[in-house]
């Protein structure tokens, strides 16, 4: 078998973080090649589609080849438990690791985490940027890819990154601006093998941090970083000095970062819990970057919310249908859960899927508390509905659910898709999940 490397890199994935990173790899003029354990021949056609000469293998990874290459830049999603990977002794990095090579050191980095919102405080600091009329790119986890910014970005504008755990866990030295673990619950313990695994990676985000901002709820959340380091907290408490907060006022509850107010409540499009905790995060965000609280407060204005994000989809025969398919996780669906319940109408609940190894028992336990019932599906369906208990209902899939979940659904009530679980036992992805589920309420019409 050949096994000197022409080429000093090596892409594992050739998915489209794979395809950026050879993007990025191609305008640098750096030789490399590409595998991916997967041997759909579209894999193929999409790389070569760059470049007919890009070396791309398909199939298991041979760790004795992995070990010509000077270093080897993996895709999130391949788990570092993948045969041959595992065993292979070389660098193994992340895009984003090479995305903090590239980007300049005078030019602000905010990196952002956390098991959920991420998407969401990710998408807002860009807006409330934008209303300040600072130059912003934003992408990353959410997309579009991190090394495919680098073209569009103006001269010190401000990157700001949604990271997932996957790419953190191969990321070292990030050295951002402004780093933040929005909240930690229980998520990819498959892929992480613990949850210690997963906070340790999750907080590789603050290395070399300049300023940070903290979850006071959340004590998981909560950094071991050096006592001087710039530091903003939020929380759904009374405002503090460097934390903002709910401020009651004479004309109603503002958010407020000490005695300084930047907006009404009633400015959040959403005014749940998770908003006005996604809002201040934003906010005490932008505020380490210098914006103030009139941008804040116009972007926030027109904010609408992210799709399959607690969106309310309609409402039929009396009965309101909320999309909340990005409820990937135990949190997310927790607190999804506490948002709609909020409104006193009864709720019942659609969840199921790959529940991903999580621990399931604080999810029912609120589950048990805030729903009327509960119907899961999906390949962890069973063991939902087994931790729940008697108000949970088993089916098989998410149409024979939603099925029982209309029937169950008094006027007045609300059926809630938050599935607390991945989707790709029975979908491509969360958003596909979530459109058929918008499909399946809007055909009660």
């Amino acid at each position: 078998m050949e096994l000197i490397a022409r080429n000093q890199r090596l892409i594992i994935g050739a998915g489209p973080t794979g395809l950026a990173i050879a993007r990025h790899f191609t305008e640098l003029g750096v030789h490399f090649a590409m595998a991916d354990t997967r041997t759909d021949g579209q894999l193929l056609q999409a790389v070569h589609a760059l470049s007919p000469n890009i070396d791309c293998r398909l199939g298991p990874l041979d760790p004795q080849w992995l070990t010509t290459f000077d270093e080897v830049v993996v895709s999130p999603g391949v788990p570092p438990t993948t045969p041959g990977l595992a065993e292979a002794e070389v660098p193994k990095i992340s895009d984003i690791q090479l995305f903090r090579r590239a980007w300049p050191t005078t030019a602000p980095l905010v990196a952002i985490t956390g098991s959920n919102a991420k998407s969401t405080v990710t998408t807002l600091v860009g807006d409330i940027l934008q209303a300040a009329g600072r130059a912003a790119v934003v992408g990353g986890n959410l997309g579009p890819q991190a090394l495919d910014l680098l073209g569009d970005a103006p001269a010190e504008a401000v990157a700001v990154l949604e990271l997932s755990s996957f790419q953190l866990a191969r990321t070292i030295q990030l050295q951002a601006d402004v780093a933040t673990v929005l909240n930690m619950s229980a998520d990819h313990l498959d892929w992480h093998g613990s949850m210690v695994n997963y906070h340790r990676d999750k907080h590789r985000i603050f290395q070399g941090v300049k300023s940070i901002v903290v979850n006071a709820e959340d004590p998981l959340s909560q950094p071991l970083v050096p006592d001087h380091t710039p530091t903003t907290r939020f929380a759904v408490q009374s405002p503090d000095f460097h934390r903002f907060g709910i401020l009651e006022t004479p004309e109603g509850p503002w958010i407020a970062c000490g005695t300084e107010r930047w907006m009404p409540v009633s400015t959040l499009r959403m005014p749940s819990r998770h908003m006005l905790q996604n809002t201040m995060a934003a906010c005490a965000i932008v505020q380490r970057l210098g914006v103030g609280p009139e941008a804040a407060a116009h972007a926030v204005a027109q904010f609408e919310g992210l799709s399959h994000r607690m969106q309310p989809v309609a409402e039929r025969r009396g009965v309101l249908f909320i999309d909340d398919s990005k409820g990937t996780n135990v949190g997310a669906s927790i607190a999804a859960m506490q948002s709609a319940s909020a409104s006193s109408r009864p709720l019942v609940l659609l969840a199921g899927g790959d529940a991903k190894g999580a621990d399931a028992s604080d999810w029912a336990q609120w589950a048990r508390r805030l729903c009327v019932v509960v119907h899961t599906y999906g390949r962890d369906g069973r063991a939902l509905a087994e931790a729940i208990g008697q108000t949970a209902r088993v089916h098989s899939d998410l149409a024979t659910a939603f099925a029982a979940a209309v029937a169950d659904a008094t006027p007045g009530s609300t059926v809630l898709l938050s599935p607390a679980c991945a989707s790709l036992d029975q979908y491509p992805n969360y958003m596909a999940r979530g459109r058929h589920f918008i499909a399946l309420v809007e055909a009660l019409a």
